[in-house]
């Protein structure tokens, strides 16, 4: 709930304008004469006072989680919604908890959230702590660690094609949960940045670009999801007759997702806008391709198989889309900001 307190604007030395802060804001901040404070201006012309040091700690939020008649899976899932909301701790309790299932919830949710540590336990209870030092893993270098692991599974994948090693194509699919790690984390990030501008200030980001990261990394994340289902697909297509053409679509497809991204990385608009320019081009491509494997390919597994990776270099494309179309928006409300905030 927002708590709205009314000062009044008093004039001192015939120009200068001030508003005291509440006693108590500061007492809570534990704040004193002499100490810095940012003022942030936003695109409505409202003010934010942000602490520049403050003593104060942070409050953990903690759930508790009742988990009776509900299956691993949906305690994985409750455990990654309270970690994306902000959470610092989650207990789950069951009167008896299998061991089989305490050994899966474990096991997941170490190796798709960061910082995930399995901190006490017994026969009815598991409490996971979320160690994480954000400071030391700005939202930007983690999309950009999401890109790198993601781009490098879809390269892989076209080797894996064009080598037809089913061996590449197996260790391709144990990576998608190292993308989702950093995933859950900017989407964490993303919440917590509502109540503490900061996380977003101190990389030059504002509040009306949430929406515009959250699209950007949600991109990344499934198309690492469709490099692992290319991988998938790989097994069937041995005897493909069409395999050139089908990487071609997958060379553009990758070469989309390059583009996206550095656009995204280096606030290039033109790069951005590039890509979604050659999108007809590119989905025309997908088309005609599948449409030869349908007329020429004998074996009806390796057809349906092509098909599907087809498809996914088709969404990977239509996410690379989005990608730039969120980095212009992006420097959209970066250039509004800062013409707010000049004038």
């Amino acid at each position: 709930m927002v708590n709205y307190i009314t000062r009044k604007i008093q004039l001192t030395g015939g120009s200068t304008y001030i508003v005291s802060l509440p006693k108590e804001w500061v007492k809570a901040l534990s704040l004193k004469a002499g100490d810095e404070v940012q003022i942030m201006e936003d695109s409505d012309l409202k003010l934010v006072v942000i602490p520049k040091n403050s003593d104060r700690k942070e409050v953990e939020k903690r759930k508790t989680l009742l988990c009776e008649n509900m299956v691993a899976e949906a305690i994985v899932r409750e455990f990654i919604a309270y970690y994306m909301a902000g959470y610092s701790q989650v207990t789950i309790s069951c009167k008896k908890m299998k061991g089989e299932d305490r050994a899966y919830i474990k096991d997941v949710v170490r190796r798709r959230l960061l910082g995930a540590e399995v901190i006490e336990e017994d026969v009815s209870s598991l409490t996971v702590q979320f160690l994480i030092n954000e400071k030391d893993l700005p939202i930007t270098k983690a999309i950009g660690r999401a890109y790198t692991i993601s781009h490098n599974m879809l390269k892989d994948a076209l080797m894996s094609i064009e080598d037809q090693d089913s061996e590449l194509a197996r260790e391709i699919l144990g990576r998608d949960d190292e993308v989702d790690r950093f995933f859950f984390y900017v989407a964490r990030q993303l919440t917590l940045s509502v109540s503490s501008l900061n996380i977003l200030t101190e990389e030059g980001y504002n509040l009306t670009q949430v929406v515009d990261l959250y699209s950007v990394v949600k991109s990344v994340e499934r198309v690492a999801d469709h490099a692992g289902r290319i991988a998938e697909n790989i097994p069937n297509l041995q005897g493909i007759v069409h395999r050139k053409e089908i990487m071609e679509a997958g060379k553009m497809s990758m070469d989309f997702y390059e583009k996206s991204v550095s656009g995204f990385m280096n606030e290039r608009k033109e790069m951005a806008h590039d890509v979604i320019g050659n999108n007809m081009k590119a989905f025309d491509m997908v088309v005609s391709t599948s449409n030869l494997l349908l007329k020429d390919e004998k074996d009806v597994k390796a057809t349906s198989s092509g098909i599907m990776v087809l498809d996914s270099f088709r969404r990977i494309m239509r996410y690379s889309i989005d990608i730039a179309e969120a980095t212009i928006d992006l420097i959209s409300k970066s250039i509004e900001m800062n013409r707010t905030s000049e004038s």
